[in-house]
């Protein structure tokens, strides 16, 4: 048995005092002739849900016109009268990207004079998003060119890359000390960061404030598919980052999510809220991830067959779904980071502070997945406070105390998160069960 509250709580509150609260997003679709997302639920749910970002673009050719002359427009406007509109606190996350006919035949910049006129209007478009801006991406999955991009002689490479992101750098810091350059964001990269690893032995790190990942399995096998698979793959990522000498550098997940489509590679709305929950709080327990903006705000299209019209937290009407819900139930205060975390063989127990009551966030962890069963004891006989809730749709936690108030057990189901609320400062000793 473990007692929360003596060495594990150490070790774990010593994390989180190093650690500053997570930043928590939404990608949105301002930019994007016509927008896909709409203005006043992506409001009203941002400010319900305590969420404190969102990413967008201010695309390269809505700003420069066919002369060289900068300005916001269209869909670079719109976003940026979106971010201008939060209550704050609130940081916008700004891609900049996409090709300019004026430049390279409108693909990828890869001559000097391209990546000139890039950093240009980068560091236009950061001065026009000041101060809701807080961080800028270079580019958004350089390694995977459009076909017309492609036809234009662009390969994706991670040199040309790198490239773009010292010029881009150097002239967005020069001009914007403040803002955080975020570079990487490699698309389909994730399974071993292949073109991750070539874009850094090209100098990428000695440019950058983080880097950005981009992480999706849903087209993975059985057990490849969710959080813990995901959460493999940040720990792989910083390693590598570490490797290259820079192992205080921040990891930003600019995407993530889980499409609900009817088809291959779509899931149930409950499963991709469950997946959702359980990588923020895996992304909570690792001091060096330093946000997660989950993509996306809302449903792309009105195909419910077309993966990108599903990847939603609320729907085409507005309305949440599951994943939606549970994130603003939840999201703000994961976000925070736990006051203190029980690591099992098996299982995970994060631990919050809410308000006369501890909540615990309990789920079972590891790639392979099964029904683990724990028992929880309380020293002061005080089982018979615990409270469980369905949430959102979720399953309830299956919560057995003993008469005598000294014991509870719970069945963690494979892939859920359950949420068991104590009276506050409440010693307990947590136990996995055969």
């Amino acid at each position: 048995m473990y007692r929360l509250c003596t060495a594990v709580m150490f070790w774990v509150t010593a994390l989180a005092c190093a650690a500053q609260p997570l930043v928590l997003g939404v990608q949105t679709h301002f930019a994007f002739e016509p927008a896909r997302t709409n203005a006043q639920a992506y409001r009203s749910w941002m400010e319900r849900a305590r969420f404190n970002s969102s990413r967008d673009e201010m695309f390269w050719w809505h700003v420069e016109d066919s002369a060289g002359s900068l300005a916001l427009r269209q869909g670079a406007l719109r976003s940026q009268q979106q971010w201008a509109s939060m209550p704050g606190p609130f940081a916008g996350l700004l891609t900049v990207g996409f090709g300019h006919p004026r430049h390279d035949a409108g693909a990828q910049p890869k001559t000097d004079a391209g990546r000139l006129a890039f950093a240009r209007y980068a560091s236009f478009v950061a001065s026009q998003g000041k101060p809701h801006v807080r961080w800028v991406e270079v580019w958004n999955e350089w390694n995977m060119p459009t076909p017309a991009e492609r036809e234009a002689g662009s390969r994706g490479d991670a040199q040309d890359y790198a490239l773009l992101a010292r010029a881009a750098y150097r002239r967005l810091k020069a001009e914007h000390p403040g803002i955080a350059v975020l570079t990487g964001s490699a698309g389909d990269d994730a399974r071993g960061w292949n073109w991750t690893r070539q874009a850094i032995g090209h100098g990428m790190l000695a440019h950058t404030d983080g880097v950005a990942a981009h992480l999706y399995n849903h087209c993975s096998r059985g057990d490849l598919l969710g959080s813990d698979d995901l959460a493999e793959r940040l720990d792989a990522l910083h390693g590598i980052v570490s490797a290259a000498g820079h192992p205080r550098m921040p990891i930003y997940v600019t995407e993530v999510g889980w499409p609900t489509h009817q088809g291959p590679c779509g899931m149930a709305e409950l499963a991709a809220a469950a997946h959702s929950l359980r990588f923020l709080l895996e992304a909570s327990l690792r001091p060096w991830v330093a946000g997660v903006w989950f993509y996306e705000m809302q449903d792309g299209g009105d195909d419910p067959h077309n993966q990108e019209h599903r990847f939603g937290l609320l729907r085409r009407d507005g309305t949440e779904k599951p994943a939606g819900c549970a994130l603003r139930e939840l999201g703000a205060q994961i976000a925070g980071r736990p006051v203190a975390f029980h690591r099992g063989k098996a299982t995970g127990a994060a631990v919050f502070r809410n308000g006369s009551t501890d909540r615990w966030l309990l789920w079972a962890r590891g790639r392979s997945q099964r029904t683990v069963q724990v028992r929880l004891e309380s020293a002061a006989n005080r089982t018979a406070a615990y409270s469980v809730a369905a949430l959102c749709g979720l399953p309830a936690a299956d919560l057995r105390v003993e008469p005598r108030g000294r014991y509870a057990t719970l069945h963690l189901a494979p892939q859920g998160v359950h949420a068991i609320e104590v009276p506050a400062g409440e010693p307990l000793r947590m136990e996995e069960l055969p």
